[in-house]
């Protein structure tokens, strides 16, 4: 009897960096997660001011839609061992960093463990991460909020300045 085939799912990855060669951090975390999944799409690149200390430099946010076999522990563990191998050291929530890289939502996936929160507990809050996610997904759905990204990102008013200074041609 052959294994059942398992179909991919579809994640959306949040790419954030605010130290270092930026650029070139971002298109090593890219080709990495390459090897894990199939690019779907990537967003532009977005610059904006940090969350929490403000004594850093702005920070510069992608979202990357992909398709994967990994399980969502795997697509973590997997996300984690990037970051390491870019240079990211354990520092300080909110603190500077080299890349950042943070499973937005898995599918229409809702987890809650210790090790693990599918979406992204604090997504649904940041424009950083909202405006590219509706540049590569228009149509894209909170399955926590059961709202459309659209609608949340709209309702945030205008307290999160972000710019757009990249297109994802950078990146590719």
């Amino acid at each position: 009897m052959s294994e059942p085939e398992v179909s991919p799912s579809v994640v959306f990855i949040g790419v954030g960096a605010n130290l270092g060669p930026v650029r070139e951090n971002f298109i090593r975390a890219l080709r990495s997660i390459e090897k894990c999944a199939r690019v779907v799409a990537v967003s532009s690149l977005y610059e904006s001011d940090p969350v929490g200390p403000q004594d850093q430099p702005k920070f510069t946010n992608a979202v990357v839609k992909a398709e994967t076999e990994l399980s969502p522990f795997e697509l973590l563990d997997y996300l984690k061992t990037i970051e390491r191998e870019i240079g990211r050291k354990k520092t300080k929530r909110w603190g500077p960093r080299v890349i950042d890289l943070d499973i937005i939502f898995y599918g229409d996936l809702v987890i809650t463990t210790d090790s693990l929160v599918i979406p992204h507990p604090r997504a649904h809050e940041r424009r950083f991460v909202l405006e590219p996610l509706l540049e590569i997904d228009p149509a894209a759905w909170h399955p926590a909020k059961n709202m459309a990204v659209r609608d949340i990102c709209s309702g945030l008013g205008d307290s999160q300045a972000i710019s757009k200074t990249d297109g994802p041609e950078v990146l590719l």
